[in-house]
């Protein structure tokens, strides 16, 4: 349910989930509607490198792909030189409240460094966006479950013991559950596209808290923690299911030197947009990359 902004934010790199039908999937043996295929890389550079690369041509191996807007003229990092004079960033202050004290206190102060660089702080309501992890669970677990459905059927034994309890609590989801949540997605979709009609990008956390802790006995086992998962998730879901490009910045650390991210959400086809915040966030020297003192070097390696 963020699979490119959760470890980006999560070890401190920049992370962009692009535009659904932005980047193909061919090849992708899961798809379904809520998955993206994006970079995470050492700087908002990197970013652009490789959507230039994988996202300036149509594929037509992914139909999806044929929706897509033209690329900007330029390419992906045409608004880099731009800064963030006149933006409008929209501010979920609901959002904003649900994030934990260290990643909020780190988020707010990136705001207010962006406020002094030019950019214009709106707050904006958007109350199911609480909402959109539940309605994420549902919509991925469907769809993971049915693309599954004949490894669930013939090779259950295989599975570990964590996918096996879910699909199992999926099997129990109802039609009318399914199509419920899908009209709530709608909804959700409609009420950001408002949003964005009086901002150009929206501004929130990019997960609720930083790292949470792996204990020693779950470390070579599967296990299953919902806190945990809810705390990753609960900010990631809004652009999976909206389907709208969103990237992340990393704006600090917390009191155990854990990176924190700053999650930018722009309009369909603004992956340029949001990477020019980023790029800027960078430039401002906000956003920094800092080498882990855990970090393996995997070349050196």
């Amino acid at each position: 349910g963020g699979s490119i902004r959760i470890p980006a934010a999560l070890n401190g790199v920049f992370g962009l989930k692009p535009t659904f039908g932005r980047v193909s999937r061919a090849g992708d043996g899961f798809k379904g509607s809520v998955a993206h295929a994006g970079p995470i890389g050492a700087s908002a550079a990197d970013l652009v490198a490789a959507l230039d690369v994988t996202a300036s041509e149509l594929d037509r191996d992914d139909e999806l792909t044929l929706w897509a807007s033209p690329p900007p003229e330029g390419g992906f990092g045409a608004r880099f030189p731009a800064g963030v004079r006149g933006m409008r960033f929209g501010v979920p202050e609901a959002e904003w409240a649900d994030a934990s004290d260290p990643v909020a206190r780190a988020g707010r102060a990136a705001l207010a460094a962006l406020e002094k660089e030019g950019a214009v702080l709106v707050p904006v309501s958007m109350p199911l966006a609480k909402n959109a992890a539940p309605i994420g669970y549902f919509s991925i677990g469907a769809e993971a479950r049915a693309a599954s459905r004949e490894a669930w059927e013939t090779r259950r034994d295989l599975l570990a013991d964590d996918l096996r309890i879910s699909y199992a609590v999926i099997a129990g989801i109802t039609a009318v559950e399914l199509v419920d949540a899908q009209r709530l997605r709608t909804a959700l979709r409609h009420e950001v596209a408002s949003v964005l009609r009086d901002v150009d990008v929206i501004a929130m956390p990019t997960t609720v808290t930083t790292a949470p802790t792996l204990p020693d006995v779950d470390r070579f086992s599967t296990f299953s923690d919902p806190t945990a998962l809810d705390a990753m998730c609960r900010f990631a879901f809004l652009g999976n299911l909206t389907g709208l490009p969103a990237g992340t910045a990393p704006i600090g650390e917390d009191a155990d030197g854990l990176p924190i991210g700053l999650q930018i959400v722009g309009d369909a086809w603004q992956e340029h947009t949001v990477l020019g915040v980023l790029a800027h966030l960078e430039r401002a020297g906000v956003a920094r990359v800092k080498r882990s003192p855990w970090a393996i070097d995997l070349v050196a390696e």
